[in-house]
């Protein structure tokens, strides 16, 4: 069946039309903008209707028709909407341009199929879609059968063109699926939430915001910025650029503690570590706990927002569902609850934003947020340690973001708007011993002499632990900084531990060291190590290595030729005997004969023979060659040959 064009075989798809022709048309237009095509044809409008007579008029009319491409009587219609709806109709278009008619329908089986198309990993494209269509419609007649009903099931029109032969063109079918994805992707800006009235919606409950510190949000993210060790800080003025880029330790996590109510930040935690359960601990320990800061901060404000949140909100990732949180919210008293979209934690993503761009892209080593667009000189330019990152980050927290307007209401802080809820008491303080479960349990450690204890490669050393020599105590640390570790009794029979006291690094030099900076630490002192090893001492292992292999061959071949000698012993017992030389006497030939027939006919022996000339090896030999081997010789007989001859 040949293919009709599209507006002869796709009638079915167009649209009803309206009673009349022209759009209905709408008063009180206005124009926004005035292009060239609106202005020439307000010029040649402006001419038809400002002149004196008819015959100016009708010479207007045509003049306008040439230079806009029109009939006259298109123009007369033009003139005939200025004179009713006024001169912003001039800049209407067609209603419909860069529109399809197409049913509904066939609109909704269109879109379906690329739904369809893109489930359990599917990737359906346009031309694809429009292909299956024309598949179906070269069924014709086949499409009635009963295994095509549930797919027409609501789209029996669409079964009757497809029938018929008619389908829309790949045109219409882009137009259709693009229309789609446009609408589906688009997004609308939120205007924000009234400053009265805001909730947050979870997975349990909607929480309206109502106070300080009873709503919390955490979040963690990993940083735009490759950080370096300390230690190569130092020695920056004198490496090379090539060597210094080995020192770059590596782009730091960090996870925020935010109040909802107030948007100030109430903690965070810092770290190399991917974020997981403790590292949130760790945060919230932070936040919950009152905060201060040496001189070497160089903050103009103080830090003063701490206390228990009512709820902590997180979004669905596995660490916010462990057992270390339950256990801390247990303890603490809080409730957790989940984000039920992930829109609701916008307030803590957009610090996330204001931390790379406001902050960190001033520093050298700023990565982006693309990997694909690094900064090739990112790993050159990098300086910034985790000290360093934690001094800017707590600088930036206090005296700029916690201090800055509150956007919803007009002359308030953020901290202000956070006090505002403590006028009358202040909030809860806590023991800072309670806290201790959001820190990391470690394995149990045996106490040795002076108090002292393994744990990381250091030994830590405290004279609250000279009581418990060669007893066990359970260790818990703070990531942030390992020089110091807690120690609690070991918990015996489901008995809680007790704390007993601080220990800290015996051999370590720095006041402060995260898990890890250590970590980097060791190794880069590996790779020196490997680096400055002596030739000598390598030459020296692969020289015993070598030995050991010399000695293992030569073993084997010395067994090997043993077991070879111990074979051909069991395998030659036959004797040489020389038969029938030319100077033997006769005698001599009937002895050899008895010789012969004693040891090479002998049904228990070899069947080797040996002469002169060479060494004939026979098999076993058979009932009827045995038999003739008991037969006895001819004796005088000179002729070996013939001898076989005769007797075998």
């Amino acid at each position: 069946m040949p293919r009709k064009t599209t507006s002869q075989a796709f009638r079915a798809f167009e649209a009803e039309e309206t009673a009349q022709t022209d759009e209905k048309q709408t008063k009180h237009l206005l124009v926004n903008e005035d292009s060239p095509e609106y202005l020439k044809k307000v010029d040649l409008i402006d001419a038809i209707r400002q002149a004196p007579n008819k015959a100016a008029r009708r010479d207007a009319i045509a003049d306008a028709a040439k230079a806009l491409g029109k009939s006259t009587r298109t123009i007369k219609r033009m003139i005939e909407k200025v004179e009713q709806v006024g001169v912003a109709t001039l800049a209407v278009g067609r209603k419909d341009k860069g529109q399809y008619r197409i049913s509904k329908q066939w609109h909704d089986f269109i879109v379906n199929l690329h739904k369809w198309g893109h489930r359990e990993g599917s990737r359906i494209n346009h031309h694809q879609i429009f292909g299956y269509l024309k598949a179906l419609a070269s069924q014709g007649k086949k499409l009635e059968d009963q295994k095509y009903n549930e797919k027409f099931k609501e789209y029996s029109q669409v079964r009757e063109d497809l029938i018929a032969g008619n389908y829309p063109s790949h045109v219409t079918v882009y137009k259709v699926i693009n229309s789609y994805l446009e609408e589906k992707n688009k997004t609308v800006r939120h205007p924000g939430s009234p400053i009265e009235g805001q909730i947050i919606q979870t997975t349990e409950e909607i929480l309206e915001i109502t106070h300080s510190n009873q709503i919390w949000q955490i979040d963690h993210t990993k940083l735009d910025t490759l950080l370096i060790d300390k230690e190569d800080k130092e020695e920056l003025d004198t490496l090379l650029i090539d060597e210094y880029r080995k020192k770059v330790i590596g782009r730091p996590y960090i996870t925020l503690v935010m109040d909802s109510y107030s948007g100030c930040v109430t903690g965070f935690y810092l770290g190399f570590e991917a974020a997981g359960s403790h590292e949130v601990g760790l945060a919230l320990r932070h936040a919950i706990l009152p905060k201060y800061y040496g001189e070497e901060y160089e903050l103009q404000k103080t830090w003063e927002v701490y206390g228990i949140p009512e709820y902590v909100v997180t979004d669905r990732a596995k660490e916010f569902k462990s057992e270390h949180l339950k256990q801390i919210s247990l303890q603490l008293d809080f409730k957790r609850r989940l984000r039920a979209f992930p829109q609701a934690g916008g307030l803590i993503e957009s610090i996330f934003d204001k931390i790379n761009k406001e902050v960190l892209s001033l520093y050298g080593g700023y990565t982006g947020s693309s990997v694909e667009e690094r900064p090739p000189e990112a790993e050159k330019t990098a300086c910034l340690t985790l000290d360093d990152l934690e001094k800017i980050l707590v600088r930036y927290f206090v005296d700029h973001y916690n201090h800055h307007a509150y956007p919803r209401v007009k002359n308030q802080k953020r901290i202000e708007r956070w006090k505002s809820t403590f006028i009358l008491e202040e909030p809860e303080l806590i023991d800072e011993r309670e806290l201790d479960i959001c820190l990391m349990k470690t394995a149990i450690r045996n106490v040795e002499k002076y108090g002292s204890v393994n744990f990381l490669g250091w030994v830590y050393q405290g004279d609250c632990l000279v009581d418990y020599e060669g007893k066990q105590v359970s260790l818990r640390y703070d990531k942030r900084n390992i020089t110091t570790v807690l120690a609690y009794t070991r918990p015996i029979n489901g008995e809680p531990g007790e704390f007993i006291g601080v220990i800290q690094a015996r051999d370590c030099e720095r006041e402060r060291m995260s898990l890890g900076e250590l970590s980097y630490i060791k190794k880069k002192l590996r790779d020196e190590g490997k680096q400055v090893d002596n030739s000598s001492i390598l030459n020296e292992r692969l020289a015993v290595f070598e030995d050991v292999e010399k000695t293992r061959k030569d073993r084997r071949r010395q067994l090997r030729k043993k077991a070879q000698q111990e074979h051909e012993v069991k395998t030659n017992k036959s004797k040489v005997v020389e038969l029938f030389p030319e100077n033997q006497e006769p005698e001599e030939v009937k002895t050899s004969e008895k010789i012969l027939v004693s040891t090479t006919f002998d049904a228990d022996s070899p069947n080797i023979v040996n002469s002169i000339d060479k060494q004939v090896i026979q098999e076993k030999p058979t009932t009827n060659q045995t038999a003739k081997a008991k037969r006895r010789p001819k004796l005088g007989v000179k002729d070996w040959n013939q001898f076989m001859r005769d007797n075998w």
